[in-house]
């Protein structure tokens, strides 16, 4: 559960970030690290052992509106005839 909460701060805060440090911010050795965040999409530069995070796009709710919906209805219809 750590990690994974782990995970979703990195996600949220970075775009790019060392091996390294995201070794220690998940608790674990860089090479574990560094395939951990492989696996979720990031990609690695070997030469600059510097991890590229891959933004999750983001999910909106959109609520529907009946009356919204009504008025669209409407207009729509108005234009038709």
């Amino acid at each position: 559960l750590y990690t994974k909460r782990m995970f979703q701060l990195l996600l949220s805060a970075y775009s790019t970030i060392s091996t390294q440090d995201t070794a220690l911010f998940l608790g674990m050795n860089e090479d574990d690290a560094a395939y951990y965040v492989q696996q979720q999409g990031w990609t690695l530069d070997p030469a600059s052992r510097m991890l590229t995070v891959k933004k999750q796009p983001l999910v909106t709710e959109q609520k529907l509106d009946p009356s919204k919906l009504q008025r669209l209805t409407e207009y729509v219809f108005h234009l038709e005839h």
